[in-house]
């Protein structure tokens, strides 16, 4: 079995939960054995891909064009996790 395809994305909100998730340090090197990070703003892909297994969702949907960007998020992914206070 393949690593897991998992993205990141934030809406309108502080970044705090990104934040919080670059703070597990050591632990992301274990984690990179598991998961490639095909999406995030803290990485330089301009477009959603296919085929993402997970999604990790922060801040809150504000402009059209993030609605239009959060429904590509849910077509193009498996498994969508509203993260943090702003997303729920």
């Amino acid at each position: 079995m393949g690593k897991i395809r998992a993205a990141t994305e934030w809406f309108a909100g502080c970044a705090g939960c990104h934040m919080s998730l670059l703070d597990l340090d050591e632990w992301l090197f274990e984690l990179a054995k598991v998961v490639d990070i095909v999406y995030s703003p803290i990485a330089d892909v301009k477009e959603y891909p296919e085929g993402v297994d997970v999604a990790l969702v922060e801040g809150a949907v504000t402009t059209d064009e993030q609605v239009e960007k959060a429904r590509v998020i849910r077509e193009r992914t498996g498994v969508l996790i509203a993260f943090g206070d702003c997303a729920v």
